[in-house]
């Protein structure tokens, strides 16, 4: 009855854990622990998500049209270098014998 008083004073419920003496495996631990873990880190998520200051429509739409237009400019630009290269190698080749 003495002991039942003292688990009420600390806020304890003897419904939590297996009982008094009585300790859970290991790999039950690592469980709930990882559990635990995952929820305050999806806490974690949720509260640092409301600090994210995100772009405005206007924004997100000039600056895709700016990756577009650099994907374009450097694909001819290596589609330009890579025949230029080519075409040095296929004259080294024919002027040395090999074709």
């Amino acid at each position: 009855m003495a002991q039942a008083a003292r688990v009420m004073e600390r806020g304890e419920t003897g419904s939590s854990g297996p009982g008094p003496g009585i300790s859970r495996p290991a790999w039950l631990e690592r469980i709930t622990g990882s559990w635990e873990q995952f929820r305050r880190f999806l806490h974690d998520v949720r509260t640092e998500m409301g600090h994210v200051t995100w772009p405005s429509v206007p924004d997100v739409r000039s600056q895709t049209l700016i990756v577009i237009v650099t994907i374009f400019f450097f694909g001819a630009f290596f589609f330009v270098v890579d025949g230029a290269f080519g075409k040095l190698i296929q004259m080294i080749l024919s002027k040395f014998g090999h074709t």
